[in-house]
C-alpha cells in the first residue's frame, strides 16, 4: 500500500469515527504526500482537495473549504474538462461562498452548474440539489422569478425520483419564503399547507411545518387557523421532547402572544404564566426569557386593570435585567407609564428619575417625551420644567431619598 492510500484509509476511519478534526489533520498531510510524489496532476490529487473541502465544511472552515473547492474545480477542469465532476466541485465552492455571504458570485457558479447539468441531459437528485441551491442564491440577490422557476423544477425532480419528503418540505418551504418576502401571502400559504402534508408522518418536520404555516396565518390575520396549528405544534413538540425543551416554550409563547392579539386576556395570561413556571423549574430566574416572559405578564395585567400585579410583574423584570446588565428602558417606560394611567403621580416621578439617572443619551430623550406626559396630567409643561428636571438630576441632596430607595430595591435578593 502506498503512503497516500494509506493516509486515504486513514483519513476515512477518522471520519467514520466522528473525528472530524483528525481527519481533517491527515486530509492536510496528504495533500502535501501529493506535492511530494509530484502527484498534483491526477484525478486522485483533484478527489483528495474536494473531499478536504467537504471535511473543513463540515466543521465550519469555511475560507480554507472555498479554497480547496476551487483549487479542486481547477484541477478537474484540467484532468477532465467541465464535465459532471467539475459541476460538483463548482457546486461545493458556491455553497460555501453562500454560507460567507457572497451571494452574487454564488448565483453565477450555480448557474453554470445547472449548465451542465442541463447540457448532460442529467435529471437527478443532484441535479434538484444543484436547482435548489441556485434558487436560494436567486432569491438573495432578490431575483424573485429566478427563484420561483428553479425552486419549482427542484420541486418536480425531487418529486419525480422519490427523494426524502424533508427535501421536498424544503422546496415548498422556499417557494412559500420568495412568496412571503414580497408579501403574497396567499400564494406562501398555499405552499406552506403542502409542505405540512408532505411533512406528516415525521413528528419533528411536521411541527415545523405547521409553525410555519401558523404564522403565516397569524400574519394573514386568520387567528383561528393559526391558534389551532400552534396548539398542534405543542402537542406534537410536548409529544417528542417534553414542556421543558426550548422548543415547546418558544411556539407556547407565540400562542400565548396570539391570543393576546385575540383579545382573549386571560386565557393569555394564564398561557404566559405556565410558560414563566415552566422555564423557572428548568433554566432558573435570572434569564432573559424569564424577564421576557413577565414583561408581556405585566402588560396583560395592566389591561386586566390588575395594576398592583403589573407593577410586581415588571419590577421584577427589571431586576432581572439590571443584574445581568441588560437594557431596561421599555421595563421601566412600562412601570412608568403604568403609574400614569392610576395618576400615582409620585410613583411615576420616582420611576422617572431613576429612569433618566440610568439611561443612555439616545435614551434620555425618550423619558423627556415621559416627562411631558406626566406633567400634562398636572399643568401645562413649559421649556423651563425640562431645565428644572435637568437639574434636578444633577442635584445629589434632593435626590438622596429617591437613590436611595431604588439602590436598596437594586440590592434586595
Amino acid at each position: 500500500m502506498t503512503k497516500v492510500n494509506f493516509l486515504r484509509k486513514i483519513r476515512t476511519e477518522k471520519y467514520n469515527e466522528n473525528d472530524l478534526s483528525s481527519a481533517v489533520e491527515i486530509g492536510e498531510v496528504l495533500l502535501r504526500e501529493h506535492w511530494h510524489n509530484k502527484s498534483f496532476f491526477t484525478r486522485g490529487y483533484a478527489d483528495d482537495l474536494f473531499n478536504l473541502a467537504c471535511l473543513h465544511e463540515e466543521i465550519g472552515n469555511l475560507e480554507r473549504a472555498a479554497e480547496l473547492f476551487s483549487d479542486s474545480a481547477r484541477q478537474i477542469s484540467a484532468v477532465e474538462g467541465e464535465n459532471l465532476n467539475f459541476a460538483e466541485r463548482l457546486s461545493g465552492l458556491a455553497r460555501v461562498l453562500m454560507q460567507l455571504g457572497i451571494c452574487e458570485p454564488a448565483f453565477f457558479m450555480f448557474g453554470n452548474v445547472v449548465n451542465i447539468f442541463r447540457r448532460e441531459g442529467v435529471q437527478n437528485l443532484l441535479y434538484a440539489d444543484c436547482l435548489y441551491n441556485y434558487a436560494n442564491a436567486a432569491a438573495d440577490i432578490q431575483r424573485k422569478s429566478d427563484a420561483i422557476e428553479c425552486h419549482a423544477q427542484a420541486l418536480e425532480i425531487r418529486k419525480k425520483n422519490q427523494a426524502p419528503a424533508e427535501d421536498i418540505v424544503n422546496s415548498l418551504h422556499s417557494l412559500a419564503f420568495v412568496h412571503e418576502a414580497d408579501s403574497e401571502h396567499e400564494k406562501a400559504a398555499f405552499y406552506a399547507s403542502a409542505a405540512v402534508k408532505y411533512s406528516f408522518g415525521n413528528n419533528h418536520n411536521h411541527a415545523r411545518a405547521c409553525n410555519y404555516l401558523a404564522g403565516l396565518y397569524e400574519n394573514s390575520q386568520k387567528y383561528e387557523n393559526a391558534l389551532a396549528l400552534y396548539e398542534k405544534v405543542m402537542r406534537l413538540v410536548k409529544r417528542e421532547v417534553g414542556k421543558q425543551h426550548s422548543s415547546y416554550l418558544n411556539v407556547a409563547l407565540r400562542r400565548a402572544n396570539l391570543l393576546s392579539l385575540m383579545n382573549k386576556l386571560h386565557e393569555s395570561l394564564d398561557a404566559h404564566e405556565e410558560i414563566r413556571d415552566v422555564f423557572a423549574r428548568v433554566s432558573g430566574t435570572r434569564h432573559i426569557f424569564y424577564a421576557n416572559c413577565l414583561r408581556g405578564m405585566a402588560m396583560l395585567q395592566k389591561n386586566l386593570n390588575f395594576p398592583a400585579d403589573a407593577e410586581n410583574s415588571i419590577m421584577e423584570a427589571m431586576k432581572i435585567r439590571r443584574t445581568m446588565k441588560e437594557n431596561i428602558s421599555l421595563d421601566i417606560a412600562f412601570l412608568i407609564r403604568l403609574h400614569l394611567h392610576e395618576n400615582n403621580i409620585e410613583k411615576a416621578f420616582d420611576a422617572l428619575i431613576y429612569a433618566l439617572m440610568c439611561s443612555s443619551r439616545e435614551e434620555f430623550c425618550e423619558f423627556q417625551n415621559l416627562f411631558t406626559e406626566l406633567l400634562s396630567i398636572t399643568k401645562t409643561p413649559t421649556s423651563g420644567d425640562f431645565v428644572n428636571t435637568i437639574e434636578l438630576v444633577n442635584d445629589k441632596e434632593k435626590l438622596r431619598p429617591i437613590i436611595q430607595k431604588w439602590t436598596a430595591w437594586e440590592n434586595e435578593s
